[in-house]
């Protein structure tokens, strides 16, 4: 069924879209109730590609009130609606839906929690992990020259060359989501003389495929707990029993972690306390028979 995309009502809703209304005759708008993430979360509306702009008179107690223009009755009308949640000053979870509606009708739309059948976006702003803390978290792994080590969220590459290089695994592999970063890694990587044995690429941590974790049998990650969440199933579905997954800060919902440890190192704002997790794939966690915290 075809579905027509209305215009906004932009006295409602505060945006203008500098589109021509439909004729009044036999029409009536739609209401739409979006439900939003509570404080401290920020967040940013886009319908239909357009930025909505915040109006604090449609939106009360996490509720945003859309209404739409005039629609003709009996057709079936479509938004595409994206909501950018930013719960931290570090993460932005992009959460896409599409509802659809007809004239008079009023309708709910929970954009407060996730759905696994239709994948969020998370995007982390890159921030460094001291070497040496690097180092900290390839000795939890016990990284070996056995070890393929991947890094999906790479930003300069400090983690897999250090795998490679003061730990001699065999090979590393790296993604990031920023041309920029990938073009400073592959540099960082050509300076070190790695080469051969370091490969980096333009890629979504969401989007790893069996292709890419076949033969990794470390995965390290300095990512955010919401971005560990989402990234959890396909570690555990692709990543081979026996391979170790260590994350910087951050942890992995209920799997609890083998061991945590807090390592004291000189960072960016002076002596700092590292807290380092490690886990091991068993391969049952894919069946849901994992550890999980008491």
């Amino acid at each position: 069924m075809l579905m027509a995309r209305p215009r906004l009502f932009a006295a409602v809703i505060a945006l203008t879209f500098g589109l021509v209304g439909l004729a009044q005759d036999k029409k009536a708008p739609a209401t739409i109730k979006l439900l939003l993430p509570e404080s401290p979360s920020k967040v940013t509306l886009k319908v239909e590609g357009k930025d909505l702009e915040a109006n604090d008179k449609a939106t009360k107690d996490g509720v945003r009130i859309l209404v739409t223009p005039d629609l003709e009755a009996g057709k079936t009308y479509a938004y595409k609606i994206e909501a950018s949640i930013t719960p931290n000053n570090y993460t932005t979870i992009v959460r896409t839906r599409e509802v659809t509606f007809k004239a008079g009708e009023e309708i709910t739309l929970d954009l407060r929690k996730k759905d696994d059948k239709i994948a969020d976006n998370v995007v982390i702003r890159w921030v460094p992990t001291p070497r040496i803390v690097v180092k900290d978290m390839c000795e939890l792994a016990k990284v070996t020259k056995n070890d393929v080590v991947m890094d999906p969220g790479c930003g300069d590459a400090i983690m897999v060359i250090t795998a490679v290089q003061d730990f001699a695994a065999k090979k590393g592999k790296g993604t990031d989501l920023d041309p920029k970063k990938v073009a400073e890694s592959v540099d960082n990587v050509k300076k070190a003389g790695l080469a051969d044995k370091i490969t980096v690429k333009e890629g979504n941590a969401l989007k790893l495929t069996a292709d890419d974790l076949k033969d990794v049998t470390v995965m390290m990650l300095y990512m955010g707990d919401e971005l560990n969440i989402r990234l959890r199933p396909s570690l555990w579905e692709h990543m081979p029993a026996g391979s170790r997954v260590v994350s910087h800060r951050f942890i992995m919902g209920d799997w609890a972690p083998d061991k945590t440890v807090t390592v004291t190192r000189e960072g960016e704002y002076g002596v700092e306390d590292f807290e380092l997790h490690v886990w091991t794939i068993t391969g049952k966690e894919k069946t849901g028979d994992y550890k999980k915290k008491k």
